[in-house]
């Protein structure tokens, strides 16, 4: 179908597209200002309860002003298709910047991290509320004549009940989320702003280096990477760097969250130390060891995969924003409104902003969690499955009764089969999952994965 026109907004031209819907450039319709329009797909729109938690949480993003946060103007429904405005931002995104040029300069990754992280702070003062998707893609930048004009955080946060990693105001895919995630989230803990720092760091690494982390040959590696596997050394992969950078990413990467820096704004100071060559405080106090896993037994293949599915189960539908991915904690209790399934117990923390800075005092009290990574979740029988909703195993390529969701081996949670839950797709380029549908890049033609005639591997087809 080919807009003119969405509850008053005239379109000029199409932004993007991805998981979730449309994104496009409109003219507001009554005041001289060009705005960034996301249209959800009827697929996403559909329950009653994803409007619900889409409009609670857009009304809390509305109140936020930052100079680093996308502002969101307003929102609304049309055509049983939900939507939201918000802030145009001109220009690029960090991880388009540091794909084209490489690993960035010292003061260009400052200017980007010290601008997301202040805007992490601010979130997490004023509403307690989590990004859960940080990483280069959603760092937006404006350029004047003289350099960089802005930089605003976009997409809080991750419309993960669809079944996809992609959101408001991004059009990641998952794989590119868990570049960045933290080791906790991944485990399926509750999360509280130290998550956002971890990836804040990855984030900071890749800009530096030109790469992130950790990587891995599938999902299930690259989860294993962030669980286990020790950081490397950004001065080996970026030899314009001091030393010293290293100590910081092995605290801001720390496999404990209580081992990292109390907040966005403590790590950016010490970074810009860092990128100076002068002394850091995580030099004090990190040590570089491997992540202590939760159960003594060792992690073999199968458990690493069980874990992998399951925090990608976890990763796609957690948390109270369905549609914005905001996590709201009440007061100083740091637990979410919603937590992810898990049996760890946090006790509440405290957290004391001094006037001048971001440093924060902790006080923290933890039961030990019984996680165990070689158990399989057992799941209730439900009637009808819905959008996000995780899926055993056993149920792999089963469909819904009228056939419009169909459980995924790749997500690990019920997927919308009509269209709308993966990022558009070159037509003939291979796919992983026979069956499941999308829309061809820069049209509205709609492809299927299937097998090629000729047999042997899957590709996107009519």
């Amino acid at each position: 179908m080919e807009f003119t026109e969405i509850a008053g907004y005239r379109i000029i031209r199409r932004l993007g597209a991805g998981g979730m819907g449309q994104v496009f450039l409109v003219e507001h319709p009554r005041l001289p200002r060009r705005d960034a329009l996301k249209l959800l797909d009827a697929g996403v729109s559909r329950s009653d309860d994803f409007k619900t938690r889409f409009q609670r949480e857009a009304d809390i993003l509305a109140q936020f002003s930052h100079p680093n946060i996308v502002m969101l103007y307003d929102r609304g429904e049309v055509d049983d298709r939900l939507w939201i405005t918000m802030e145009y931002v001109e220009g690029t995104d960090a991880g388009a910047l540091v794909a084209d040029r490489g690993p960035l300069d010292a003061g260009t990754v400052l200017t980007l991290v010290g601008g997301a992280g202040a805007a992490l702070d601010y979130a997490w003062r004023k509403r307690r509320v989590t990004h859960r998707d940080v990483k280069p893609e959603n760092i937006l930048i404006g350029f004047d004549d003289d350099g960089i004009e802005s930089v605003k955080l976009a997409d809080f946060g991750i419309a993960k009940a669809a079944g996809v990693a992609t959101s408001l105001t991004s059009t990641g895919t998952t794989v590119g989320t868990m570049l960045y995630v933290s080791p906790e989230a991944i485990e399926g803990r509750d999360l509280d702003d130290r998550a956002d720092l971890y990836s804040l760091g990855c984030t900071a690494f890749h800009l530096l280096t030109g790469r992130p982390p950790f990587s891995g040959s599938s999902v299930t590696a690259l989860l294993a990477a962030h669980l286990h596997r020790t950081p490397p050394r950004a001065s080996e992969a970026n030899t314009h760097l001091s030393p010293s950078v290293d100590a910081l990413f092995a605290k801001v990467l720390a496999k404990d969250p209580e081992a990292r820096y109390d907040s966005c704004g403590e790590f950016v100071d010490d970074l810009a130390r860092a990128l100076r060559g002068e002394p850091i405080s995580a030099f004090a106090s990190t040590v570089i060891a491997p992540h202590r896993t939760m159960d003594p037994r060792p992690v073999t293949k199968n458990t690493t995969l069980i874990a992998a599915v399951t925090a990608i189960a976890v990763l796609l539908v957690v948390g109270v924003a369905v549609a914005l991915g905001v996590y709201v904690a009440g007061g100083d209790d740091r637990a979410p409104v919603a937590a992810a399934p898990s049996t760890t117990q946090w006790a509440s923390v405290t957290k004391t902003v001094t006037a001048t800075a971001e440093s924060t005092t902790r006080t923290t009290t933890q039961e030990e969690p019984t996680w165990t990574p070689d158990e399989t979740t057992t799941t209730q029988a439900v009637v009808e499955p819905y959008e996000g909703m995780p899926c055993d195993p056993s149920e792999f390529g089963d469909r819904s009764a009228d056939g419009t969701l169909g459980c995924s081996g790749l997500e690990g949670s019920w997927v919308d089969l009509t269209n709308q839950d993966h990022e558009t797709v070159e037509f003939g380029a291979p796919c992983a999952e026979p069956g499941v549908r999308a829309r061809v890049t820069a049209t509205e033609r709609i492809v299927t994965c299937r097998i090629a005639a000729s047999g042997g591997s899957y590709s996107w087809q009519d």
